[in-house]
């Protein structure tokens, strides 16, 4: 093909495209997106080795990329966070594909690259309120209706601030905010570290919910249970460093409770919410309203289904509002090893 009619082609699509020499590495050809996306004028990238024209870039691994390409023939859609040297950050959507040059030409590396910086700084400010399970979601399906309900197994982690009331009784709305992020924000990265999903926070306390990923499928009751023996051990150093300095300190009792829920969107077109539903949930929030200050009650539902090595305290039958039958509950008391007291085995 003439190679005006290939520079007009590259020239006529909405993505960046860049040519490069499989075995010298030198920039073949370089499209007009290509230009707007990386500020990057084409005859200063022709001709020149890619590294050298984007070795400034900060978070782009050409190295692993190469090694890709040797190793597969192209490397993998992804996208790559990368920083310019003024500090801006930028996010690309890179591909790569190799085509064969024939007996007289250099095979060629084809990198299509879209820019998707607008769509991930979204993404992060949308999961500053909502859980990035839930961002994933709703992005993932453009414009399309509500999420569709779906039965699956999940753990349910329910906290409640103890003494809330008299507490909020005698400080400014400032101070209360700040008492309740002391608290909740180390809370909602532990939650975070195992793989659970803030559905939402209610007044002063939260409901987490485990099982809502696939890397979690199956192993939902166990991060739940370690989710919780890690909230309690940083509601109790939040409390001790805030006690040292003179300001409120809280307590926290916990329910934990496994079965069968329903998780989709409820609301309307105005207002979603999506959201975990069922007696699992009901049952957790009765739990979590027995438990003692610093205390983890956990259903034997819950016990059983998650992995064995957790200790626990003695076992109790307890009534909770909405069932007839009472529920065998037993208070976590930490895993083998990491610390002493309390018997082992499921409750």
């Amino acid at each position: 093909m003439d190679p005006c009619a290939e520079a007009r082609i590259l020239d006529s699509l909405g993505w960046g495209v860049l040519v490069v020499g499989r075995w010298s590495r030198v920039i073949l050809a370089f499209n007009r997106r290509m230009e707007e996306i990386s500020g990057i004028p084409r005859a200063e990238a022709v001709g020149r080795p890619v590294a050298e024209v984007f070795g400034h870039l900060r978070g782009l691994d050409l190295e692993s990329l190469d090694a890709e390409i040797q190793a597969t023939g192209g490397f993998e859609a992804r996208s790559v966070r990368l920083e310019r040297p003024g500090g801006e950050v930028v996010y690309r959507h890179l591909r790569g594909d190799v085509l064969d040059g024939g007996q007289a030409g250099e095979p060629a590396v084809v990198v299509s690259v879209q820019d998707v910086t607008e769509r991930e700084f979204l993404r992060w400010s949308l999961t500053r309120y909502l859980s990035r399970e839930v961002v994933d979601l709703v992005l993932g399906r453009g414009r399309e209706g509500p999420i569709e309900g779906r039965e699956l197994d999940a753990a349910v982690l329910v906290a409640d601030m103890r003494g809330f009331t008299g507490t909020a009784e005698g400080l400014t709305p400032g101070e209360l905010f700040e008492t309740l992020n002391a608290y909740l924000g180390p809370m909602v990265e532990a939650v975070t570290r195992n793989r659970g999903m803030i559905d939402k926070f209610v007044g002063d306390g939260f409901m987490a919910v485990f099982g809502l990923g696939a890397a979690v499928e199956g192993d939902e009751a166990t991060q739940a249970l370690r989710a919780a023996l890690e909230l309690r051990s940083r509601v109790d150093e939040v409390s001790r460093r805030r006690g040292e300095q003179g300001l409120p300190t809280l307590g926290l009792g916990f329910g934990v409770h496994w079965g069968p829920a329903l998780a989709g969107t409820v609301g309307s077109d105005l207002r979603m919410e999506y959201t975990l539903v069922g007696d699992t949930v009901n049952v957790a929030h009765r739990i979590q309203a027995l438990a003692e200050p610093g205390e983890i009650l956990v259903t034997r539902a819950a016990a059983r289904a998650a992995a064995s090595g957790f200790r626990w305290g003695e076992t109790r039958w307890v009534r909770v509002r909405g069932r007839k039958a009472p529920v065998k509950v037993a208070a976590l008391l930490g895993e083998e090893g990491g610390g002493a007291g309390g018997q082992c085995g499921v409750p």
